[in-house]
């Protein structure tokens, strides 16, 4: 992961691949409500069996899962510093995960800093430029 602060932009480029992760995401996840959609819309005469109900499940888990990734998340590479509300840190499964929390209401995940020198170096700069930690 490598993120760096442009002074001239007052912008934070981010190069994850990130991006391209999301993208493949979300089009998994419309080729499955697509699936599901035709699916569900088959209904025989017996009524509505229990492959209809497993697919109308998983229809609206992509529903939800689109949502998600659609309006809550960000996989912007270029973030102007205006735009950061806050850096926030949780521990998940033992491992500390970073996110830029930006005033639109999304969030932006700082997934692949692994060691405790990645993530303090990350913190000084954002402190440096401003960002709340």
């Amino acid at each position: 992961m490598d993120i760096n602060y442009n002074q001239k932009d007052k912008t934070i480029d981010i190069k994850d691949g990130l991006k391209s992760q999301y993208f493949m995401i979300k089009a998994l996840m419309i080729l499955n409500l697509v699936n599901a959609l035709l699916n569900v819309s088959y209904i025989s005469e017996d009524g509505i069996g229990f492959m209809q109900i497993i697919w109308l499940i998983l229809g609206i888990v992509s529903i939800v899962v689109l949502y998600f990734f659609f309006f809550k998340k960000s996989s912007q590479e270029k973030i102007e510093i205006k735009t950061i509300e806050r850096l926030t840190e949780k521990t998940v499964f033992g491992s500390k995960r970073m996110t830029l929390k930006l005033k639109n209401g999304k969030s932006r995940d700082l997934a692949y800093l692994k060691t405790s020198e990645e993530i303090s170096k990350v913190k000084k700069m954002l402190t440096k430029i401003g960002v709340p930690v």
